[in-house]
């Protein structure tokens, strides 16, 4: 039997008139990531991307003039900036700057808030540079994937505004169940094709379209079930989001997929518990509450 059609349906093809009515952000951060992929891009390059965004750009001089960096004087331009934070935090800052201007609001249609979107982004992203320590993966790659994970949600959320619908209720079906029966599609399908329209490097899109069910697909990136399984640290430690937790199954081939042993899964635990301890400073700088 056909399944019914979709009450809101979404058409992924327009997927760039939705990105239009999100902060330009993501779209600079993007660039950034496809920059540092490339492995050819100056820091004055990396420096001419951030100042494509103002907020971006006051954000990372506010940090880079932080205690958290511990400099004398002042850094006076974003080509400072950039030289003193290093590469690896200017992707963090640039990928957190970024996440905090998208999910700034409350997303009734899945029962939730900002805040707790954010910490969930936060805490996955962590999560996914913790597994690449042990699986010897590109870090920021992998950040990237789980900062942005649930940034279709977002789009779906304005495409359902005017209509309304019944929020997502616990204890119904699967979420992707849910959104498939609401929108013809789910959350992870639209952050994929967002990502591919922001051009991201394609791991990443392929990543975030599997990670929710990554067993379906016998071709799914290594990425996807990495992500899977960040998912369900960020749920254990209490940043999980509505709907979630029956995702983040106990596939018996998840460590074979993943390039992890279980007994790793403790250690990569407690050091992302410690790495978010240790970004406090810069957290909070990023959201206006330091």
């Amino acid at each position: 039997m056909a399944a019914p059609p979709a009450t809101l349906p979404f058409a992924l093809q327009s997927v760039a008139t939705y990105a239009a009515k999100l902060p330009p952000a993501p779209r600079v951060f993007g660039r950034l990531v496809a920059a540092i992929n490339d492995g050819n891009s100056s820091l004055d390059r990396m420096a001419e991307l951030v100042r494509l965004d103002a907020a971006i750009t006051s954000q990372l001089l506010r940090l880079a003039n932080s205690a958290l960096f511990g400099f004398r004087t002042q850094a006076s331009n974003v080509e400072e900036a950039v030289l003193r934070v290093g590469l690896k935090e200017l992707h963090r800052i640039v990928g957190l700057c970024s996440a905090s201007l998208v999910f700034q609001a409350d997303l009734a249609l899945y029962a939730t808030d900002a805040e707790r979107v954010w910490s969930n982004a936060v805490a996955t992203a962590v999560a996914m540079e913790q597994i690449t320590g042990w699986t010897g993966g590109d870090p920021a790659l992998a950040y990237t994937a789980g900062l942005l994970r649930s940034i279709g949600k977002m789009v779906l959320a304005r495409h359902a505004a005017a209509a309304a619908p019944a929020p997502y209720s616990e204890g119904g079906p699967p979420l992707p169940a849910w959104e498939a029966a609401l929108f013809g599609c789910n959350h992870a399908q639209v952050g994929a094709t967002l990502c591919e329209f922001w051009r991201f490097p394609r791991g990443i899109s392929g990543a975030l379209r599997d990670h929710l069910c990554p067993a379906a697909n016998p071709s799914a990136l290594a990425l996807a079930h990495q992500l899977n399984l960040a998912g369900s640290i960020a749920t254990a430690l209490e940043c999980g989001l509505p709907g979630e937790s029956t995702l983040w199954a106990n596939d018996p081939a998840r460590f074979e997929k993943t390039g992890l042993r279980e007994d790793q899964l403790a250690e990569i635990t407690m050091g992302t518990v410690a790495e978010l301890d240790r970004m406090t400073t810069m957290l909070e700088c990023i959201r206006g509450t330091r």
